[in-house]
C-alpha cells in the first residue's frame, strides 16, 4: 500500500530529532563547556527522554491523523529544542573551543537566540487545540491567531535583536544578524510583548477549563489522560520541593514528568477503545498525597529522632532505621484513610455504594427471614446499580 506523503514527512522529521539528539550528544562529549559537570549527564537524559518521547507520539499522531495539528505541534516542539541544543554546542566549538575550526559558526550562534522560542509557544498551542486540533469554539478564534501573531513578533525580535549570544562565552560574540537601530525599539515592546503573552496563555488555561467542562464521550476521557499527565508533573515539582533531593535527580524527574505528556496523549488519541481513565486517577488522588505525607512525616520523625537520640547514639544510624520502621507502619493506615477521604470527595457515588454494600453485609449475617432478605436485596441494588427493574428468584421460585 503506498503512504501518504504525510506519514512520510511526519516520520522524517522524527527520525531529524533522534539524529539531532544523537549529534548534539557527540559534540557534547567532544567539546563540553567548562561550567558542566558530569552529574548533569542523568539531567540531560531526563530531557532527551522527553523530547524523544514527544517526537515518536507525534509521528504516530501526524502518521494516522495529518489534519490534526496536535501531532506536527508535537513534532515541532523536540526539532526546534535540538535545533537550539545542536546550535548551541556547534557554535561554542566554533566560537570558543576551536575559534574558526567549524564553517557557519556565525548562522548556529544565530540560531542559538531564537529556535528555542516557538519550541515553548507550541506547548501553548497543544493545551488550547487539544485533543481535535481545533479552538473549543469560534470565540477563541481570535485568542489563537493572537497568541500566534505575537509569538511570530517575539521570534522575530529574538532573531535580530542586538545582543551577544551567551554571556560567559569569552569575547561575548554578539548575534551576527543583530541590528543595532532597531535596539530602543525593541527594548521597548518586550514588556508590552511579555504581558500579552502572559495574558493570552490565561486565556489558553481557561478555554482548557471551558473545553472540559463542555466535553462528553471519548473527548472527556482525551482531556482526562492530559489532566493525568499534568497532575504527576505538578506532584513532582510538590514532591522535589518538599524532599530535599539533589538538583540532577529533581532534574532527570522533571524530564520523566514530562514526557507524561506526550505518553498520556498518545494514549488518549490513538486508542479506538480508551482505558479506564477513571482508576488512573483515582490512584493518582491517592498516591500522590500519600507520598507527599509520609515523605514530609519520614522527614520529620529524622529530625526529630536525631535530636533526641544524638546523646544515646552518638551520630548512629539508629534514627533513620526507626523512621523508616515508623512510615512503613503508617504506610497502609494512612493510605485508608486517604482513599476514603479521595472516594467521599470525588467518588461519592462508589463510596455510597460501597457504604450500602458493608451495612447490606452486615445485616445478611443476621438476618434469616427470606422475605426480608429480598427486599433488602432489591434495594441495595436499585441504590448501587440503579437498574429500570430488579427481580430476586429463589429456587423454589421467583419472586420480583
Amino acid at each position: 500500500m503506498k503512504r501518504p506523503w504525510t506519514w512520510w514527512l511526519a516520520w522524517g522529521v522524527c527520525g531529524a530529532v533522534f539524529a539531532l539528539a544523537f549529534a548534539t550528544g557527540m559534540l557534547d562529549e567532544i567539546t563540553p563547556a567548562p561550567d558542566e559537570v558530569d552529574e548533569s549527564l542523568l539531567a540531560d537524559i531526563g530531557i532527551v527522554i522527553a523530547f524523544l518521547a514527544f517526537a515518536t507520539v507525534g509521528a504516530l499522531v501526524a502518521s494516522r491523523l495529518p489534519r490534526n495539528a496536535i501531532g506536527w505541534l508535537f513534532l515541532a516542539c523536540p526539532l526546534l529544542g535540538f535545533v537550539a541544543a545542536f546550535s548551541a554546542e556547534y557554535a561554542y566549538r566554533a566560537y570558543v573551543a576551536d575559534p574558526g575550526g567549524l564553517p557557519a559558526g556565525a548562522l548556529f550562534g544565530w540560531l542559538v537566540l531564537w529556535t528555542w522560542y516557538p519550541a515553548l509557544v507550541a506547548i501553548g498551542l497543544v493545551i488550547l487545540l487539544f485533543p481535535d486540533g481545533r479552538v473549543p469554539g469560534r470565540r477563541w478564534r481570535p485568542v489563537l491567531w493572537a497568541y500566534i501573531v505575537f509569538a511570530a513578533l517575539g521570534v522575530a525580535g529574538a532573531a535580530v535583536y542586538p545582543g551577544v549570544i551567551d554571556e560567559s562565552w569569552p569575547g561575548q560574540p554578539r548575534n551576527p544578524l543583530g541590528i543595532e537601530g532597531l535596539k530602543p525599539v525593541l527594548d521597548g515592546s518586550n514588556l508590552i510583548g511579555t504581558v500579552a503573552i502572559f495574558a493570552l496563555l490565561l486565556a489558553i488555561l481557561a478555554s482548557a477549563v471551558v473545553r472540559f467542562r463542555r466535553s462528553k464521550g471519548d473527548e472527556r476521557q482525551q482531556l482526562k489522560w492530559m489532566l493525568v499527565a499534568a497532575v504527576l508533573v505538578v506532584a513532582h515539582i510538590v514532591v522535589s520541593e518538599t524532599i530535599g533531593m539533589p538538583d540532577t535527580i529533581v532534574n532527570f524527574m522533571f524530564g520523566l514528568a514530562i514526557a507524561t505528556i506526550p505518553i498520556a496523549a498518545g494514549i488518549a488519541m490513538l486508542k479506538y477503545r480508551l482505558y479506564d481513565v477513571d482508576v488512573v486517577i483515582r490512584k493518582t488522588l491517592v498516591y500522590v498525597p500519600l507520598t507527599i505525607m509520609l515523605g514530609a512525616a519520614y522527614v520529620g520523625v529524622v529530625i526529630g529522632l536525631q535530636a533526641l537520640l544524638q546523646p544515646l547514639t552518638g551520630g548512629s544510624d539508629l534514627a533513620i532505621a526507626a523512621s523508616t520502621l515508623i512510615v512503613a507502619a503508617l504506610f497502609l493506615p494512612v493510605r485508608s484513610r486517604v482513599q476514603r477521604f479521595v472516594d467521599r470527595r470525588f467518588y461519592r457515588r462508589r463510596y455510597d455504594a460501597q457504604r450500602t454494600l458493608e451495612a447490606f453485609g452486615s445485616r445478611l449475617r443476621e438476618e434469616t427471614d427470606l422475605t426480608v432478605l429480598q427486599s433488602d436485596l432489591q434495594g441495595v441494588v436499585a441504590e448501587t446499580m440503579q437498574p429500570a427493574h430488579a427481580s430476586v428468584w429463589l429456587r423454589s421460585g421467583a419472586a420480583s
